[in-house]
């Protein structure tokens, strides 16, 4: 359920960015919220990329993601990259 402020309830902190950025500016980076989330900053892409997508919407730059997609996503990532089960040590 989204507030009536469309979200911006929350406090972000930066986390964390490409280390291939050279800039600050305008690169990719994960910021966490005090709300148990996180924020996701990314390049937008063109239709061909979108129509790859579930439910994107036309107004998505950013997105707000809960802690634990970040956590499948961290534990899925560590298997299929390196082969390591993290199991419930990620949790």
């Amino acid at each position: 359920m989204q507030s009536s402020d469309g979200g911006d309830d929350l406090l972000a902190t930066f986390f964390c960015k490409d280390p291939g950025s050279v800039d600050m500016d305008d690169c990719p980076a994960f910021y966490s919220t005090d709300r148990r989330t996180w924020i996701v900053q990314g390049k937008r892409r063109g239709a061909k990329v979108a129509a790859q997508l579930r439910a994107l919407g036309d107004d998505e730059t950013f997105v707000e993601i809960p802690e634990p997609l970040v956590e499948l996503f961290v534990r899925r990532y560590v298997k299929e990259r390196y082969g390591t089960d993290l199991g419930s040590a990620a949790g």
